[in-house]
């Protein structure tokens, strides 16, 4: 092997330059907007959403079919009395239908935009698993460069560090395809 004995002036340089790298401040820590999101798993991908646009979440447990409507629509639930659609988010987007088990959860979500004509839109979206509650810094939702096919772009606000996609569900929640009439 070929090992360079080195002098005593470089390896006090060396030393020097490291001490001068291990001196320096930390980078500043982000300051700025924080959102709170709700991080839950379909599948194996994680989706995080804003917790203004949570109203409740509920077990999986009696989902009644509709026939004849949209292959995204998993059925109907009741939650404290009113009937709401159960949507599968993954054939919304144009991805296959997922599975759901017994332990998945359902999030009763609603659009908070206010100038918004669907502000009273409330669904539920199913999730094989609810992870937590997250903040993030706003500058830390890096834009979408996913991709996808289908229209699942359409709804992705960005992707943070640890690849948690942020849906913008008030834009999702504002597409006309989620209001089936009765034809």
């Amino acid at each position: 092997m070929n090992e360079e004995i080195l002098s005593p002036e470089k390896l006090a340089e060396i030393w020097a330059k490291r001490a001068y790298l291990l001196a320096q401040e930390p980078p500043a820590e982000s300051t700025g907007q924080t959102v709170d999101l709700l991080v839950f798993r379909l599948g194996k991908e994680r989706y995080g959403i804003n917790v203004l646009n949570v109203k409740e979440i509920y077990p999986l447990e009696q989902l009644t079919p509709v026939p004849r409507a949209p292959n995204f629509v998993a059925g109907v639930f009741s939650a404290r009395g009113r009937i709401l659609s159960a949507i599968d988010l993954h054939a919304f987007l144009g991805m296959p239908p997922r599975e759901y088990k017994e332990d998945a959860k359902v999030i009763v979500v609603t659009n908070t935009n206010p100038s918004s004509d669907m502000t009273d839109m409330e669904l539920g979206i199913l999730a094989n698993e609810i992870e937590d509650v997250i903040t993030i810094f706003k500058e830390d939702i890096i834009l979408s460069l996913l991709t996808r096919s289908g229209t699942a772009t359409d709804y992705i606000e960005g992707v943070t560090r640890d690849l948690l996609e942020v849906l913008d569900l008030n834009i999702l929640l504002e597409n006309k395809r989620l209001i089936v009439n009765e034809e």
